[in-house]
């Protein structure tokens, strides 16, 4: 079928009038004439009454008409969704994080970023507390662990998990836990929230059996950050437990060592959220790939020893 043809019976019906049509899009009243008749000679159908004055739709054409405009609209869509495709990115980024994330993954990506896309600022606030992404103005948002119903698209780009982990000096002075329980003799550093003011519980899991520690009811030295937790760990203070991707780099250059790694621990998606109106920016869209990308060759992410070795 004839597009040209189409949109000429579109714009005609909705002016009713060959003339306008004809002046929107730069020909002639007996060109948009010629253009609708050679339509209905190929639909077999009456789409417009012609007079004088004035062009009107049949009723077949009352139906056509809608489907038609609404062909028409989704061509002009896609054709502005492909012109976006070829922009370059441009103008500022705002990207919302977990502050132990942002700094241990998202701040050296962003070195690779920003020289594949030149003309973009970043912006990066970071926050533990769930921020408002749509009231606060962000582009992007980084979640680690389950996601609330929200208005905003999600598309999963890694998974984190816990590991427990001290200096080879602590371990070497008090020796190494077998199972979970043995952690009840060991110095356990705990988290606790800067929000809920309670710390974390750590878990493991093996076979059919499951251990809850609550480290937070013996532990003698408390902190409300995970960076802090890491300098405690190096300082020789005790055992932690963190996201393989705070540990990654310390347990790499071996001035941290994992423990109990024969037991499984609990794993949390990480999800890139953003507005459904921000989905076809350019900026946008950027980021969310170079993410997908980024992460997903960060094999520690998961901090299984496999991935520790392959990564």
């Amino acid at each position: 079928m004839d597009l040209s043809a189409v949109e000429a019976f579109v714009r005609a019906a909705e002016a009713s009038s060959f003339t306008v049509a004809a002046r929107q899009m730069g020909l002639t009243a007996s060109g948009v004439s010629k253009a609708v008749s050679r339509l209905e000679s190929q639909t077999g159908v009456v789409l417009l009454h012609r007079s004088t004055r004035s062009v009107g739709l049949t009723a077949e054409g009352a139906v056509f008409f809608e489907r038609c405009r609404d062909i028409l609209a989704g061509l002009k869509e896609a054709e502005a969704a492909l012109q976006q495709c070829a922009q370059a990115p441009s103008g500022r980024l705002r990207i919302a994080a977990p502050v132990a994330f942002g700094r241990s993954v998202l701040v050296p990506a962003l070195v690779e970023f920003r020289r594949r896309f030149p003309g973009l600022t970043v912006e990066a606030s970071f926050s533990d507390a769930l921020q408002d992404i749509i009231e606060e103005g962000f582009d992007v948002a980084i979640r680690i662990g389950d996601l609330p119903s929200s208005r905003l698209i999600a598309r999963e780009v890694g998974v984190a998990q816990w590991v427990a982990c001290a200096s080879p000096h602590y371990l070497n002075e008090r020796g190494r836990p077998r199972t979970p329980d043995d952690l009840a003799a060991h110095d356990c550093i705990a988290y606790m929230s800067a929000h809920t003011r309670r710390c974390r519980d750590w878990h493991f899991m093996s076979g059919s059996r499951d251990w809850t520690v609550r480290v937070g009811e013996s532990a003698r030295q408390v902190v409300d950050h995970c960076d802090a937790l890491i300098d405690a760990a190096l300082a020789d203070s005790g055992i932690v437990y963190v996201h393989g991707y705070v540990a990654a780099g310390p347990l790499r250059a071996g001035r941290l060592e994992r423990v109990l790694e024969g037991y499984n621990t609990p794993r949390r998606s990480i999800h890139i959220l953003y507005p459904a109106l921000r989905q076809r920016s350019p900026k946008v869209r950027a980021f969310v790939d170079f993410a997908a990308d980024a992460l997903s060759a960060h094999r520690e992410l998961c901090a299984t020893a496999e991935a520790l070795d392959m990564a």
